[in-house]
């Protein structure tokens, strides 16, 4: 019987009773015609660090996350399945065969039409050096992610390091690195298509060259969230070609969004379930003009003469077994390693405990192996050296903003930021009136209300204020703010802010109940005890999510915890991905980081954020 090419998945679907079955095939018709190349852009000095408010977001579905929304409360009940069967007694690395380093290395060259495809490095087989662009923490909002699709795919011309005075044309890396967390809140196929494959291809198709660029990739918890299911159909070597594709229907998949959405496909396979049938999900997740090549979620290739790039996952809570004997059998100690990790080493200028464990599983340290260390997690950048090593956090690919620490006196200081201190501090002002006003959605308006409920019904019923509801209240939300502040790390001093956050909360039905009623026998008005503990109640949860926002942005300015506050801002600027040349003789690594600040404003210019260089510490001269 002949398949029948589904429009709406872009799969070949067999058209017979049995459950249906999925598979891709290489296509016969036209490829994709490709274009002049667009002139190279000069990009802006970097600002200086003076606050610029805006908060647009993109209006195409889908929409930035709110952090404090449902759908993103969906995401949070996935991290707890994930949490609860991604076990180490269940770990899908467990049947990962990931190639050698030396096969890897061969895989790239012959996609990439290298002239001598058998060399030992990458560069070797190119010729040439190796460029690699580097992004981290996509797929969020459409119009933010097409943006940031914008910046990977231009070429830029920048001051020429070797030869002052003289300019450089950067081209587009022959790979493309995604640094972990793919889509938001869950990295599944569907949010993949939705927030990355769709904006990414409209902007990639747009610019297609005919040059060949290889996809790699290592997940983040976002992806681990989804058992790896979209990183796999995105990352994952395929058997068959699909460089080849129609250009009408390849045009129509691009601007195609999947309507249904994650939980719409949850109500359709609870209904297939039902009924005995399966639900049909996209075998493979391409973006145009892009092949990916890796067998498992961590890999090594030999980049350059005496360089070698690993990239690592240790999402189940560490580096697994497998991987620990993977990377020491690859391991050489004259040649020079770039990591990548999707959890930094240092986070807001202190050691992170998630980088830190993956380094000493590795039994590597990044001031005395002089790493060069590519991690996102963090969405903004920040550049640190330690000793020989480096670190290059760039979570700017697409998701909200992060905080730069803000207290941060005994730290060491970045060399780089991006957006820097005075911005974070007027960003975090924002935060308790953008979370009272709904921007991060209303799951805190609807805790507070049905946590306010039953010390109103005492109120409203008795007519009097309730001391003992307002203890018991407050001592709930002390607990709920201990929870969200993060009690594992700087216990005493999240225990003492949520106290006083906690008894806020508690006592401020009792102070607006009592206030309400004064004012109204000031105007010789009283009202029935329903409408009057009505009123109270709507002002009590509207001034407690100003509490609520008070507390995490006490939280943040405070350096106590930095993701919350910023999290539910969902600021959406300051995007940014970094261009990588490691050099032909292995000497080293030149980096170049482009942004915007304003990403979703037509006259916002791209800036050179930072560029840094990174010498081989194996290299003696």
């Amino acid at each position: 019987m002949d398949p029948l090419l589904d429009d709406s998945t872009k799969m070949l679907v067999v058209n017979d009773s049995s459950p249906r079955v999925a598979a891709w095939e290489t296509a016969k018709t036209t490829p994709i015609a490709p274009i002049r190349e667009a002139p190279a852009i000069v990009p802006k000095p970097l600002p200086p660090d003076v606050p610029k408010l805006f908060y647009r977001r993109g209006k195409q579905w889908p929409r930035a996350i709110a952090w404090f929304g449902f759908k993103s409360f969906w995401g949070h009940l996935w991290h707890l399945a994930a949490s609860v069967i991604a076990t180490e007694d269940i770990d899908c690395r467990d049947w990962m065969r990931p190639a050698s380093s030396r096969r890897l290395t061969r895989r790239l060259a012959e996609t990439l039409g290298a002239v001598r495809p058998d060399a030992a490095t990458l560069a070797e087989a190119l010729d040439d050096d190796v460029w690699i662009d580097f992004v981290s923490d996509t797929g969020d909002d459409f119009s933010v992610s097409k943006a940031v699709a914008g910046l990977i795919a231009a070429r830029y011309e920048v001051d020429d390091p070797d030869a002052p005075g003289k300019k450089l044309v950067l081209p587009r890396g022959h790979i493309l690195l995604f640094g972990g967390d793919t889509a938001y809140p869950v990295a599944t196929d569907i949010e993949i298509h939705n927030r990355v494959i769709v904006p990414f291809n409209q902007v990639f198709r747009a610019a297609f060259d005919g040059k060949p660029r290889v996809l790699l990739g290592v997940p983040g918890n976002h992806d681990w969230y989804a058992g790896l299911d979209g990183f796999g159909r995105m990352f994952r070597a395929r058997s068959v070609d699909l460089d080849r594709v129609d250009p009408e229907q390849t045009k129509l998949d691009d601007q195609t969004i999947d309507r249904l959405g994650q939980i719409g496909h949850f109500v359709e396979w609870v209904e297939a379930f039902r009924l005995g049938e399966l639900v049909v999900k996209r075998a493979a997740l391409a973006l145009t003009g892009y092949t990916p090549v890796q067998d498992a979620s961590y890999w090594a290739l030999r980049v350059a003469p005496g360089i070698d790039l690993w990239g690592v996952d240790r999402q189940l809570r560490s580096v697994d077994f497998q991987q620990r004997g993977y990377f020491a059998g690859e391991r050489d100690p004259s040649r020079a390693i770039a990591l990548c990790l999707a959890d930094p080493v240092y986070a807001f200028l202190e050691p992170n405990p998630a980088g830190q464990k993956a380094l000493e599983a590795l039994d590597l340290s990044l001031a005395n192996d002089g790493l060069l260390v590519l991690t996102g997690d963090t969405h903004h950048y920040c550049r640190q050296t330690f000793g020989k090593g480096m670190q290059i956090i760039a979570g700017g690919g697409g998701a909200f903003l992060h905080p730069q620490c803000i207290a941060r006196r005994g730290l060491p200081q970045p060399d780089a930021e991006f957006p820097g201190p005075k911005t974070t501090l007027v960003l975090a002002l924002q935060v308790p009136w953008q979370i009272a006003h709904g921007r991060s959605g209303f799951l805190v308006h609807t805790a507070l209300a049905l946590l306010y409920i039953p010390l109103f019904g005492v109120q409203w019923s008795t007519g009097t204020p309730a001391p003992v509801a307002s203890f018991v209240t407050a001592a709930i939300a002390t607990l709920a703010c201990i929870f969200l502040g993060g009690f594992r790390q700087k216990l005493a001093r999240v225990g003492a802010l949520s106290l006083v956050t906690g008894a806020v909360i508690g006592f401020l039905p009792l102070l607006v109940f009592s206030t309400v009623q004064w004012i109204c026998t000031l105007v010789g008005h009283v009202p029935d005890p329903l409408p009057l503990a009505g009123i109270a109640f709507a002002l009590s949860v509207y001034v407690g999510t100003l509490a609520v926002g008070t507390y995490l942005m006490l939280l943040t300015i405070l350096g106590i915890e930095q993701h919350q506050a910023f999290s539910a801002l969902a600021h959406p600027g300051y995007k940014h991905f970094v261009r990588i040349r490691f050099r032909k003789d292995g000497s080293g690594a030149d980096g170049w980081v482009f942004g915007r600040v304003d990403p979703l404003a037509k006259d916002d210019e791209v800036v050179l954020v930072d560029h840094f260089r990174w010498k081989n510490p194996k290299r003696t001269s």
